[in-house]
């Protein structure tokens, strides 16, 4: 192990799961990634004490293993000062105003950097990644939740209160169904994981997928089945992922014609399991730029990491603490 090396604990919280690893300035992951379940309470809101026992061993581990470890990196999926670490609103873990990053320094003795998972994955791509010599991107999410972020003119864009970038919770119907962050119809309750599986239940249930029906065993349809069904051509899985992507194509498009993007970086739970779908979103979104110029330059690009914001908790340590090239942002 180099003399010169320096380290970090990464965290990234996501809506049904805690992954953990320990970096370097480098990007280098040393060891496995552990992912921990989120735990809940009776009320379905995600326990912040509980999350801080259950994380205790692998950073207590890491402390004894990795020397100097400077900080812990933290990503939560939601808006997130990240001055104080609160989670400001994280509709997936039905939090509000949740001072988790001060709970995680208290409870580690260790500086803590928070910032929303978003944000974590465009500078870990931008660092590290697929967008390396990107100067205009969006970094796009489509797992549990569905948004992202943007690195506007060489560096991140974290807007006036440090919250842009949630483009899911733009209203596509506004009598649609309720959403995390307390509006109606937002365009992650249309895209992401929940929904498609909502729709894969609906379509069991008006009888047009006995496919989803056998898979599903007569338990409620999940992603992974839609997913699995979409990849046997069943018709209704197939175009419960063509109306996925065709909305999410809208919702981009609109991101690029008033942004002027050269490349859309999207990972996320739901694009691991079908890769696919960066292609059919690609197809679309073609249709719904505004310019030439963007319909022959955008790129469309797969994450390059299994996480992107796990990665990208620990490249805030290294960028906030002034060990590699400041890319922040005012």
């Amino acid at each position: 192990m180099p003399q010169e090396s320096v380290f970090c604990i990464g965290i990234d919280i996501g809506g049904t799961k805690i992954s953990l690893g320990v970096f370097d300035s480098n990007g280098t992951l040393y060891g496995q990634i552990q992912n921990i379940p989120v735990p809940f309470d009776e009320r379905r809101v995600a326990d912040p004490n509980r999350m801080i026992n259950l994380i205790t061993p692998f950073i207590e581990e890491a402390k004894e293993h990795y020397s100097p470890l400077i900080g812990i990196g933290l990503s939560i999926c939601g808006n997130v000062n990240k001055q104080t670490g609160e989670a400001v609103l994280t509709p997936n873990l039905h939090w509000s105003h949740m001072p988790f990053g001060a709970m995680v320094r208290e409870a580690f003795n260790l500086p803590v950097f928070a910032g929303t998972d978003v944000r974590a994955a465009a500078l870990a791509e931008r660092l590290w990644g697929v967008a390396k010599h990107t100067r205009f991107f969006a970094w796009c999410t489509v797992g549990t939740g569905y948004g992202g972020y943007f690195f506007l003119d060489g560096k991140l864009y974290d807007g006036f209160h440090g919250f842009a970038g949630p483009f899911g919770h733009i209203i596509w119907d506004e009598e649609g169904y309720p959403c995390g962050c307390g509006g109606r119809g937002c365009f992650e309750t249309f895209v992401a994981g929940p929904a498609i599986a909502r729709a894969g239940q609906a379509a069991v249930d008006a009888g047009q997928s006995p496919l989803m029906a056998s898979l599903s065993h007569g338990s409620r349809v999940t992603t992974h089945i839609v997913i699995q069904a979409y990849y046997q051509n069943d018709p209704a899985a197939v175009a419960i992922i063509e109306k996925v992507a065709r909305l999410i194509a809208i919702n981009l498009s609109g991101l690029v014609n008033a942004l002027d993007l050269e490349m859309i970086v999207l990972g996320g739970g739901v694009i691991q399991a079908c890769p696919e779908l960066i292609d059919r979103i690609d197809h679309h979104i073609r249709k719904y730029l505004m310019s030439d110029e963007a319909r022959r330059d955008l790129r469309l690009e797969r994450e390059t990491f299994v996480n992107s914001a796990l990665y990208g908790a620990a490249a805030d340590v290294f960028a906030r603490s002034g060990i590699i090239c400041e890319i922040l942002g005012a």
